[in-house]
């Protein structure tokens, strides 16, 4: 941790170097903000800051987009890892520094400060994230497929990383949360809360913010979901769609994920989706249902899982915030690894029978379950399934 004195004097070395862009926005003074930016937040890494000079495109603002691993991001998705952005990128619209909008140094500063803070602070954008796919997985009886393939990765990745900076950005909402924004009671030296509020109120009146009139910063993630579902269903539309967007973003970090997110698309072969046994996945695959096991005892590992489920969710605390999320949580996890077993081991018929059994008692569960209730199981569930293991 820095001193209190370190940690102002970062502060002022990032508004300084605002200041500079201001007048010049070269890349050495660039570089400079990069720098002031990981003394301040010594434990994240901004990876570089662009000035993109926006004369006849949307105005985005500041774009910080977070740097995740695919791998990470499959193992929040897929386990209970808590997940905090430790790198990423920055991208200044040259609007933001425009005599019209007429911004200080101080409020481009804490509006800076407001939109990296958000994302690297703590791992609380990774874990709402992970709750929406896990609703949209509920919402939609769905459930996630395991691919072995990099390209299936990095589409999973890229929803979920917009989904992080849509999610923190102030850009992106229609107002100022100040009495959740941690940052407001950390930064005492400076009127930073007052600077983040009369910047948004600036900004608000002069440019059409369109962005804060969504109210689900999760569509992009859902266009994904929908996407890695049914890659070679919706590959088409998929590229036209990206080749638009791309046409109407101003944004060059924006335009480089979409070109990438376009590349991987077209990169899954139509005859050979699975490329080859992943690492990850398949330790994912393993700690459920480890090697050499035969079919039986991970019918017998599943059956005492729902057991569990079904326990949790008759002792379930409402008085804790996030006994809900992580039951749904759980219960997706489960329906997952539970078919990926399914569709990639020969059963026979009595074994397929048990196993879309138990597959269709989580989904049954899993839609019962609501923000202001839950499903009440039977306990004959469980006796069943302790009277089919004594068969």
């Amino acid at each position: 941790m820095l001193s209190e004195s370190k940690i102002k004097d970062a502060y002022e070395d990032v508004e300084i170097s605002v200041t500079n862009i201001m007048s010049d926005p070269s890349q050495k003074f660039l570089n400079e903000l990069r720098d002031s930016l990981n003394k301040f937040f010594n434990d994240s890494k901004c990876k570089g800051v662009i000035y993109t000079n926006n004369i006849d495109k949307l105005f985005f603002g500041i774009y910080t987009m977070p740097v995740i691993p695919a791998d990470e991001v499959i193992k929040v998705i897929t386990t209970d890892k808590r997940y905090r952005v430790k790198e990423y990128y920055v991208e200044l619209d040259s609007k933001l520094f425009s005599f019209t909008v007429n911004l200080t140094k101080k409020e481009i500063t804490a509006l800076l400060i407001h939109d990296i803070g958000s994302m690297v602070n703590d791992s609380s954008p990774c874990e709402e994230v992970n709750k929406n796919i896990d609703q949209y997985l509920k919402d939609n009886h769905e459930t996630l497929k395991l691919s072995d393939s990099i390209h299936y990765k990095e589409i999973l990745s890229y929803g979920f990383r917009d989904a992080v900076r849509k999610s923190t950005t102030i850009f992106e909402k229609g107002s100022y949360d100040r009495e959740n924004d941690i940052m407001a009671d950390f930064i005492t030296w400076t009127n930073y809360a007052d600077c983040v509020q009369s910047g948004f109120n600036k900004i608000d009146k002069m440019w059409d913010n369109y962005n804060r009139e969504v109210d689900n910063k999760f569509i992009c993630l859902s266009w994904v979901m929908r996407i890695y579902k049914d890659v070679l269903g919706n590959r088409i539309r998929a590229l036209k769609t990206l080749q638009r967007c791309q046409l109407l973003t101003a944004s060059q970090i924006e335009r480089k994920e979409m070109n990438n997110m376009a590349r991987r698309l077209s990169r899954i072969d139509d005859d050979t989706l699975l490329e080859s046994v992943d690492p990850l996945l398949e330790s994912i695959r393993k700690s459920k249902y480890p090697v050499d096991t035969n079919v039986f005892d991970c019918l017998d590992i599943s059956k005492n899982d729902l057991v569990g489920i079904v326990l949790k969710q008759e002792n379930l605390d409402h008085n804790e915030p996030d006994a809900i999320p992580d039951l749904l949580h759980s219960i997706n996890n489960n329906m997952m690894l539970m078919k990926d077993y399914a569709e990639n081991h020969e059963t026979d018929k009595d074994a397929f029978k048990q196993w879309n059994a138990m597959y269709q008692e989580l989904a049954k569960r899993r839609k019962q379950i609501t923000s202001k209730g839950y499903y009440v199981p039977q306990r004959k569930m469980i006796n069943t399934y302790k009277a089919a293991d004594m068969q």
